[in-house]
């Protein structure tokens, strides 16, 4: 009888032994389980949104060519058309000389643009005084119609890169300037306030407060700004430029060549697709990825 004692304090002492990590071996499973479900949802998720984009880009299609049936062939080509012109555009080096032409003074007015929207919506988001300052400087430039802006580049800088690249930089400026005020004035307070608490230095200030705070509204002003670049660019070479898709865009229309305007006008939209997704949203990803791991 006094052996069994033991015997079973043992076996009662061993059962919450190996029962510890059978149970610690199942939360684990379950945790793993609940991600593995997450990462399925969240790609039948993204694999859904993409077939809805394919098939919004089907159905404008399929309105082209119905539309092409009914409408002139003077005032509107068919997809088959634009895609005959298209092709004789990249065989030669036309296409790609005017692109890089077009692609150079987006470029550089963009970043023009929208680096001093930028830092003057960092100074002006922090500082009042110099934010009402700004404020005539702002409203003006959102207010004048951009085919007056271009006028009058073309009065100031003559024909060319110089006015095109004038134009497209005013009208970036804006976008670029009130998404980073808003994204200034939308950074935690208590944050910035325990930094002059502790005496964190400007340069502290504006690495770990203020660019992670303003990431998100600064991305987002800077995709609308490129649309609006894309835009202003074309105007620029429509009125006041000798190359450029625009200039080509404008001679199509002239000769009536409605073939090679919808080719441009495609042009334009690979362009746009290509910066947008190929460049601002991988930069987007990136910037959350930094943004979450500093938080």
């Amino acid at each position: 009888m006094g052996s069994t004692t033991p015997h079973k304090g043992t076996e009662a002492d061993g059962a919450p032994e190996s029962g510890a990590p059978e149970g610690g071996v199942g939360f684990r499973g379950v945790v793993a389980a609940s991600e593995a479900g997450a990462g399925r949802r969240s790609g039948m998720v993204r694999r859904a949104r993409a077939a809805y984009v394919v098939a919004g880009v089907l159905a404008m299609l399929v309105a082209w060519q119905l539309l092409s049936f009914v409408v002139s062939p003077a005032v509107m080509a068919s997809p088959a058309d634009t895609a005959k012109a298209l092709a004789g555009l990249a065989w030669g080096s036309k296409l790609w000389v005017e692109l890089l032409i077009t692609l150079k003074r987006l470029v550089i007015g963009l970043a023009m643009g929208a680096a001093v929207g930028w830092l003057l919506g960092i100074v002006a988001g922090v500082h009042r005084q110099l934010r009402s300052f700004l404020e005539p400087l702002r409203w003006v430039s959102m207010t004048v119609p951009a085919v007056i802006i271009a006028v009058l580049a073309m009065l100031w800088f003559g024909l060319g890169d110089l006015a095109v690249i004038f134009l497209v930089a005013v009208i970036v400026f804006p976008t670029m300037y009130v998404n980073t005020v808003s994204g200034v004035q939308a950074v935690d307070r208590r944050l910035t306030e325990m930094g002059q608490v502790y005496h964190f230095s400007r340069r502290l200030l504006l690495t770990e407060v203020y660019l992670p705070g303003i990431a998100s509204p600064v991305l987002a002003g800077l995709t609308l700004a490129t649309g609006v670049a894309v835009r202003a660019v074309v105007l620029g070479e429509v009125l006041g430029a000798m190359n450029g898709i625009g200039h080509a865009f404008s001679r199509a229309m002239a000769y009536l060549e409605t073939p090679e305007l919808f080719a441009w006008i495609v042009v334009l939209l690979a362009l746009m697709a290509v910066i947008e997704f190929g460049v601002l949203r991988p930069v987007r990803r990136r910037i959350m990825r930094w943004r979450k791991a500093g938080g």
